[in-house]
């Protein structure tokens, strides 16, 4: 997943949080259109269909914010982002939701490298002396979307699906100085059929329940790292 110009290479645009109030509507709905088009087909014989949504949180050891200077300047923010461009293709996205919180959306994304990515940007953030100098933590909650069969869930509500990923950003909170936790759909999903509209909410409620039906599945990245 890694982009084949590397760091040293030209940067992907940096954006905020009024580009993702346009392009995420977007990008859900192309998702769900190609859904539909591929229908029950399992996920290991599906092309790139899915997007990824990696919501990254830089706090300090007792789980407050990192403070922005006084000049407004977002030195750990842009060094986070930074090492998100690292792990990313050129085709992704990178911007800034405001305040400690960054978002990568990975397009035309495999499920089964959603893992990838968060494992080897947390590992960079692991080995960031930036960061370790100032003691922060590095937090990454995620969404491979569309999580259901039958995505129906309203595009302009993808504010929903960022705070289903900050749910897991929280999900390992004493896991050290960096950690992720993602959600993607199970392999019998498409068995059960439940329309998105309803699974979400109970994602919220009652997710390990999901994931015991095989309707949804976590993916926990944990990485010991030198204090």
């Amino acid at each position: 997943m890694a982009s084949s110009k590397g760091a040293t290479g030209p940067q992907l645009p940096e954006v905020d949080l009024g580009f993702f109030e346009v392009f995420l509507p977007y990008e859900i709905l192309l998702a769900q259109r190609r859904a539909l088009v591929w229908g029950t087909t399992p996920d290991d014989q599906l092309p790139r269909l899915f997007v990824g949504l990696f919501l990254v949180r830089l706090e300090l050891p007792d789980g407050s914010p990192v403070p922005v200077s006084a000049d407004g300047a977002d030195r750990f923010g842009a060094h986070a982002r930074a090492l998100l461009r690292t792990v990313l293709r050129d085709s992704d996205i990178v911007g800034s939701l405001g305040g400690h919180e960054h978002l990568a959306v990975a397009r035309d994304l495999d499920p089964h490298q959603a893992y990838t990515v968060a494992q080897r940007f947390l590992a960079a953030a692991g080995r960031s002396e930036v960061l370790a100098a100032a003691d922060i933590r590095t937090r990454v909650g995620y969404v491979v979307y569309p999580l259901s069969n039958q995505p129906n869930f309203p595009p302009r509500e993808w504010g929903t699906l960022l705070d289903l990923a900050r749910r897991f950003c929280d999900a390992d909170e004493d896991a050290g100085r960096v950690s992720g936790y993602g959600v993607l759909r199970g392999a019998l999903a498409a068995e059960t059929g439940i329309p998105e509209t309803d699974l979400v909410p109970l994602i919220f409620n009652d997710p390990e329940s999901l994931v015991k039906e095989g309707i949804i599945r976590f993916q926990r990245i944990h990485l010991i790292v030198a204090t």
